[in-house]
This record gives structure tokens, sequence and C-alpha cells, in this order.
């Protein structure tokens, strides 16, 4: 088969699109990592939020025993970021109840079958201002591509 020009115009057509697309020309998407820690010690449970400040959809990730939170894709762009720990609080031994909102699923680790003692130990108490995207401090800018972010708490 020989050269067709067609061929080659829509082949440059495809990378001029793939080459837009990865730059970060576009709206984008991220991936985010990183560990969370309060007053320089890292949190062994809890949960992370991203919520977006541009109206796009908000996400969680749990945090994992050694503080570490994962986000897979994240939209691109400016968010707000929320931290709880309430989830891991038997409040003296009684197993915290929690139901997702319908055709959604609870976060890692909550209705686990994690029994409140083992849930006890990987509590730890944080400001409740870090937990409302009203009066949480932290913000983060989403850019397209990996990256890590650490999150300190004071």
């Amino acid at each position: 088969m020989g050269f067709s020009p067609l061929r080659g115009l829509l082949g440059g057509a495809l990378l001029v699109l793939l080459a837009v697309t990865t730059s970060g020309c576009g709206p984008g998407v991220g991936s985010v990592s990183g560990k969370v820690s309060y007053q320089g010690k890292l949190l062994k449970g809890g949960n992370v939020t991203f919520i977006s400040t541009e109206g796009k959809p908000s996400l969680s990730a749990p945090i994992k025993e050694d503080g570490s939170y994962s986000f897979p894709k994240v939209p691109a762009g400016s968010v707000k970021v929320c931290v709880e720990t309430k989830s891991l609080d038997t409040g003296g031994g009684r197993a915290m109840k929690y139901s997702p909102p319908p055709g959604q699923k609870a976060p890692e680790g909550l209705n686990s079958g994690e029994s409140p003692e083992k849930r006890a130990k990987r509590y730890t108490f944080i400001p409740a201002y870090y937990e409302a995207s009203e009066t949480t401090p932290l913000t983060y800018t989403v850019k397209p591509g990996a990256q890590e972010h650490e999150i300190k708490l004071d």
C-alpha cells in the first residue's frame, strides 16, 4: 500500500489533538497522592475530600494506616481540602453507623467489619474546622498529570 495524503493528514491531526489534550491546554485530569499529618504526626485513618471551587464533582479518598491517600483521577482546578477522622471515633466502644447516599459507595474502611478497638487505635482527634468546606483553611490546585501533595494540619 502506498502513501495516502488523506491518511497522512488524519494522522497529523490525531497527533495534534493528542498533544493538546495531554499538554495541559484542556481542562485535564490529575492524579494526586501524599501523606496527611497533624502536628507533625501521620494520621492513621480518616478521609480526605477534595471539593472543587469550580463546580466540578467532589471526591473522597481514605487515609491509610501509613498516613497516605491517593486520588487516581481528579479534574484539574482549584479545590478546598477537607480532612476528617471522626469516622474512626468509636465514642467509648460504640461503632459509628454510616450509610452512603443512594447509589454511592462508602469510603474504604467504613463499615468494613473492623473492630471498634482497632478503629479507636487509628483515631486521632483533629479540629472540626478541617472537616467542612466552609471552614477549612486548606486549598490546592490540581494540575494535569501525576503530583504529590502533603497535607499538614496544625
